[in-house]
């Protein structure tokens, strides 16, 4: 089997917040979704996807690839940022990456990527939360996260799915702190 027939199916997914606006001539309707772009390979360095869609005109994205160590690594600023801010807004979070700016596609994403679907939409409802004057869902305690992943684990008479999903919503967490 040649290493071609890999590239076709996806290792993963990157997403992404999109927002579409009525057109040729129809009301101006907002709707925002989440779309999962695919990912076609991953290195020890960089994370490759393509397009969503064959036609490069409705493509959410253009195919590329970002920095698998920029989107792993915390890359806010810390207690004091450099440029005097009190509330520093440099950098992203440990799974938040900008889309490269030659990828951005004629279609309607954002400017960023998220590596986690729950990640895409806590972005995509802030807003909205924001102006309702609503806080952000409350995330449960970390300490609890930490027990059940470990009570979901196989060795602990678990299943692999069960602690799989357990992971998920333990750094789901760990990345809204």
């Amino acid at each position: 089997m040649d290493g071609s027939a890999d590239r076709c199916h996806p290792v993963g997914y990157l997403y992404v917040v999109c927002a579409g606006i009525g057109c040729q001539g129809r009301p101006a309707r907002d709707h925002r979704w989440v779309q999962a772009v695919p990912i076609v390979r991953k290195t020890a360095k960089l994370i490759y996807y393509t397009s969503d869609s064959w036609d490069r005109h409705a493509a959410v994205v253009s195919p590329g690839c970002v920095s698998r160590e920029q989107l792993e690594t915390d890359t806010r600023c810390r207690d004091d940022c450099s440029r005097g801010e009190a509330r520093c807004r440099h950098g992203y979070p440990a799974g938040v990456i900008p889309v490269p700016a030659d990828c951005r596609g004629p279609g309607p994403a954002s400017q960023l990527f998220f590596a986690t679907r729950e990640a895409a939409e806590d972005y995509l409802h802030r807003e909205e939360r924001e102006r309702a004057g609503q806080p952000g869902p409350e995330a449960p305690p970390i300490k609890e996260l930490r027990r059940a992943m470990v009570n979901a684990h196989p060795d602990r008479g678990g299943t692999a799915e069960q602690f799989i999903e357990a992971h998920r919503r333990y750094e789901s967490a760990l990345q809204r702190r």
